[in-house]
């Protein structure tokens, strides 16, 4: 005899969010029972001339890798639509109390920052910081001129006038850098690391570089 098992879905967020009920080990997109939920707020954000994704994630280890994902759509689905290409789970749009937010629930990838932009119209230095801590002292030194410092660093971006040939010193203090802390340079020019290192103590960074010709970069720091 057949039996008929009856099964009442709730969706308790507000944004549509696909399951498989039995589950599918196979299919990197099936993040069904996932419990860990990653958010990037992009209220208020305008699509005009930005074509360029940059995405951190980690699948193992302690070392983000950056996908690095060109798109041409004007709406942020047409972003959610790229990363999904990533086969890295479910990315999806919700809103909640007039913000909007791109979200990924997953158990077996870690994410953290997210940028959209358009390297051919930011300057050629962008930096974003997602440190929850307090007491870091951090700085970007252009030709060994601060014009980035901030004490507390926590959830910061933004971009820095240079012109090739520029000296570039990122710094971060040496008493509270804390275990955990992915600190990194990238090339969004050539699609390279010039660092990318996780610290296993809590001392401080010290990392410099020259900016070549017609090249753009990213520096931050997470953990």
């Amino acid at each position: 005899m057949q039996e008929v098992i009856s099964l009442n879905l709730v969706n308790t967020t507000n944004g549509t969010v696909p399951i498989s009920i039995l589950g599918n080990n196979g299919d990197v997109m099936d993040t069904a029972n996932a419990t860990t939920r990653y958010q990037w707020n992009l209220t208020g954000f305008t699509i005009t001339n930005e074509n360029t994704i940059l995405l951190q994630y980690k699948t193992s280890g302690i070392i983000y890798t950056i996908a690095q994902l060109s798109f041409s759509g004007t709406t942020i689905q047409s972003i959610c639509d790229t990363l999904n290409t990533l086969n890295l789970g479910y990315f999806f749009i919700t809103t909640s109390g007039g913000s909007t937010f791109i979200n990924n629930y997953n158990n077996n990838v870690q994410f953290a920052t997210l940028q959209i932009f358009n390297p051919a119209s930011t300057t050629a230095l962008n930096y974003q910081f997602n440190y929850a801590g307090a007491g870091m002292d951090v700085k970007i030194y252009v030709n060994a001129i601060v014009l980035y410092a901030n004490g507390t660093p926590n959830t910061d971006s933004g971009n820095i006038p240079v012109v090739a040939g520029n000296l570039i010193d990122f710094q971060g203090s040496t008493f509270a850098t804390p275990t955990g802390t992915n600190i990194y340079i990238y090339n969004i020019t050539t699609s390279t690391f010039i660092y990318n290192n996780t610290t296993t103590s809590s001392i401080g960074f010290f990392e410099s570089f020259t900016i070549l010709a017609n090249n753009s970069y990213l520096i931050g720091m997470n953990n």
